[in-house]
Formats: structure tokens, sequence, C-alpha cells
């Protein structure tokens, strides 16, 4: 897929990384990043202080517009430590409640997956409420006083689509003006039709380490040849990458062999999905990856201090219409998902989180190719006050 000819912001960064490489491999030029202190991932008190100032107020990306291509289709979500329900309405939109019942608080829905229903019925009493969120129906209406059922819609959350990803927030205040929260990020979304995306398959796991060493693994190309040397490191250029911090948002580049064609060629002849890697963290746990011919998005979920639910989404430009074509995109998936995540990314977090228990280090110390790191906690700490124990 050629985007050189596309206006979006990730192509002048692009070409300022070619302007600004010497063919030395390029480093960012920050002569101290310091160092990060390792009770950013062990201590209580910093954890309980992201879930109540970040994850609790913030846009989440929670799934793609096209895992609901039809009217009713709904599926759960209760990685934000809330019960939630994510439904597609007659009116084609989108939106998300709280799973509960306004009678007695039950799960309306508790089937895993994408499900079809032209409504949603309590188990428990039967009270039935549209897929707007609508009290529809109240077995023996009569026996309540009417103030107090003629109000008692589902909970919805503030919901919003950007990009073809579904965002919800489980602050009520916040208004998801996703311009202002994606900035520039939003048009990098659209140049690279991740509205038009198809939702191929999906991964769920649990990694024994905080949330914020996986989203590391992904800001910078340091590690790249060396902890991916027997899978996808081959592929790629040792320490020529750039990171730059959009808004509260990070846009990474890391050179692939190809890069050098890249470099010699005009604008409109650039192969971007297979002369680079390009990768996008979106604030706050969001990361999206655009492989040559697919695009993986990994959301993280922090389930303590030292776990984190991984949920890993493939999405295709089109839908495999062959069995050859499936099992292409089948093992694709394999590969990155179980290779390359799992067996070295998310290892080496688990690792590193398990070294951190022995007390031998107290803070980690950050090269001139680990800035993508210092720009990430610099985000955090906006949002929380700095960390320094």
């Amino acid at each position: 897929m050629s985007l050189g000819n596309s206006g979006a912001p990730f192509v002048t960064q692009i070409q300022g990384f070619i302007d600004a490489h010497n063919g030395a491999g390029y480093k960012n030029q920050t002569s101290d990043l310091g160092a990060l202190p390792v009770s950013l991932y062990t201590d209580e008190d910093r954890f309980r202080a992201e879930q109540d100032n970040i994850f609790a107020k913030a846009p989440i990306v929670i799934g793609h517009a096209s895992q609901l291509p039809r009217k009713g289709d709904h599926f759960t979500f209760d990685h934000l430590g809330q019960p939630l329900l994510v439904a597609r309405g007659q009116d084609e939109q989108i939106r998300v409640f709280y799973n509960v019942c306004r009678h007695r608080g039950v799960r309306l829905v508790s089937r895993d997956g994408v499900n079809r229903k032209p409504s949603f019925v309590c188990p428990y009493h039967n009270w039935t409420y549209g897929l707007d969120g609508a009290l529809n129906h109240v077995p023996c209406l009569e026996t309540f006083k009417e103030e107090e059922v003629s109000n008692r819609h589902l909970i919805e959350l503030p919901t919003a689509v950007s990009g073809g990803f579904i965002y919800a927030c489980l602050d009520a205040d916040n208004t998801m003006d996703m311009p202002t929260f994606l900035g520039d990020i939003e048009s990098d979304m659209d140049a690279l039709g991740m509205g038009e995306q198809k939702f191929f398959r999906q991964s769920t796991r649990v990694t024994k380490s905080n949330w914020k060493l996986i989203v590391e693994a992904f800001q910078d190309g340091y590690h790249v040849v060396r902890l991916h040397r027997n899978s996808v490191g081959p592929l790629f250029l040792d320490n020529v990458a750039d990171i730059v911090r959009v808004q509260q948002h990070l846009r990474a580049l890391v050179a692939r062999n190809d890069f050098d064609i890249m470099r010699h060629s005009p604008k409109e002849d650039w192969d971007v999905r297979n002369q680079l890697s390009l990768a996008f963290y979106i604030y706050p746990n969001s990361i999206i990856i655009i492989h040559p011919d697919y695009i993986s998005q990994l959301g993280l979920f922090p389930v303590s201090v030292d776990e984190t639910l991984c949920i890993h989404s493939c999405f295709l430009d089109e839908l495999p219409q062959t069995e050859k074509a499936r099992g292409h995109f089948e093992r694709a998936f394999d590969i990155i998902d179980k290779e390359v995540f799992t067996a070295e990314d998310f290892f080496v977090c688990e690792q590193a989180q398990l070294g951190m228990k022995t007390g031998a280090n107290t803070h980690f110390p950050l090269s001139e190719h680990e800035v993508g790191l210092k720009l990430f906690h610099e985000i955090l700490n906006e949002q929380i006050g700095g960390w320094d124990e």
C-alpha cells in the first residue's frame, strides 16, 4: 500500500526522518534522558493513581465498528472494571451502556463474543430495553409507582467512533471531542483507512507485568534486532528509528531493510508499509502497528500492579474470500501474536517484572534510542504528577 502521496501528518514525520538520517543510525538529539524509577512499575499507590486519574477519565478504545456490522450486533466489555454493553442501534449509531438492569442491577447480557438481538431482556424479571437503551417493557407495570420506572433507561456512557475505533469513557462529563483529543492522529488514521478496515481475529491473554512495560516495548527501536533476532528482527535496520509526541499520543517509525530505497526515492514512490514500521501509541493504553498487509491493535488493561490483560486485534483491508487467503492471514496473525508479541515482547516484560522484585535496581537508565519511554512517562506524569521515588 503506497501512501507516499498522502497529506497525512505521519508523511511529514517520515520526510523529516529521512532528512535527518545520516546513514549511520539516526539518534534522537537528546543528551540527557535520565532514568526511570523502578517504583513506577511496582508501587500500589502509583497504580491506584493511574486507575483514578487516567483510566477512569480518558477515552479508551474498546473495539472497532467493524465488529458490529449489523443493527442489533453487540458485545460485552468488562475490562475497565465495570460491566459494559456495546451495541449498534436501529439508527446505526454505536452506543456504550452499563450492562446493568435498572431494576435490580443484573447484567443484561452475559454471553461472550458478538451476538445479535433486537432488544435486551433482563433474565431476572424480564425488563426489556431497546438498542438505544430505552426501557420499553416492564412486566406488571401497574404494580410500580410511575415515577419509579418512568426514567429507568439504561445508563449510557460517553461514546465516540473515530477512525473506526470505538471509544468509551467512564467519566460522564467527558465531551468525547475526538478531533481535539486525537489531533493529527485522527488524520493519520483516516489516511490509513482505519475506518474501512475489517475485523479479522482477536486474542486475549493476561501478562504478568505492569501495563506500562508493554507500552514501552513498542516505543523504541533499540531492542528490535536483538530481542526479535529469531523472528522479525532480520527485517529491520538496527537503531534506525524516530518517535515524536502528538499531544498525548506517540508516533513511531522503525526503518525496515528497504528504508534506503525510500531515502533515495521521491515521495510519490514511497511504499510506507514495506519500508517502515509505523506504530501509534493512543493514550492511554492502545498500540496500533501497521504491518505490510494487516494492522494490529493492542489494548492493555491493568488487572493489578503486576498483571495486564492484553487484547490483540487484527484488521484487514478486506476479509479473505478463499481458504488460501484465510490461511495466509491466520498464519500471519499467529506469527506476530504468538512468536513475536507473546514469546518475545510479553516474555521480557514478565521477566523484567520478576527482576524488579529483587531490589537489584532502583532506577533504569535510558539510552538515546529510548526517547519514546521518556515521552511516554512525561505524558502520564502530566495527568498524575511526577514520580521520583
